[in-house]
């Protein structure tokens, strides 16, 4: 079933029974809700083997989420570049001079190249994981 774009009502409006069932009901956009919401839980889960300065690209044709952990010390730095083209130039995580187990997430698009890079020093690959939406 499609979805059947709502109504333009006013506020203080009353609506009708035929109304709901028009917008909700019997036009099918409850069912088509339904059917969205239940390829959320779709989602594909893997830890591939990925290391620091390699570009990977997003051949699923899906929307892919990126969790990465890792861990810096102070004389290290990392940072994550997406793009449409390879190599991916859009820097969008970068961090460096710190302690910690840095997390990072990124989106994806199909088609799109990603690249962790190793920026100072050796930096630690904790995980990594990727989460293709369908």
């Amino acid at each position: 079933m499609a979805w059947v774009a709502g109504a333009d009502v006013s506020t203080g409006e009353l609506i009708t029974a035929a109304q709901w069932n028009n917008y909700l009901g019997a036009s099918g956009s409850m069912e088509y809700l339904k059917t969205e919401a239940d390829k959320l839980d779709d989602v594909s889960d893997t830890e591939p083997s990925r290391a620091f300065d390699t570009i990977y690209e997003n051949t699923s044709g899906k929307i892919r989420i990126v969790i990465i952990s890792v861990a810096l010390t102070s004389s290290e730095g990392a940072s994550f570049e997406i793009g449409s083209s390879s190599p991916p130039t859009d820097e969008i995580w970068r961090s460096g001079n710190v302690e910690n187990e840095c997390p990072i997430t990124a989106i994806v698009p199909p088609g799109y190249f990603y690249r962790l890079n190793d920026d100072l020093g050796t930096p630690t690959l904790y995980q990594w994981h990727e989460y293709d939406l369908h």
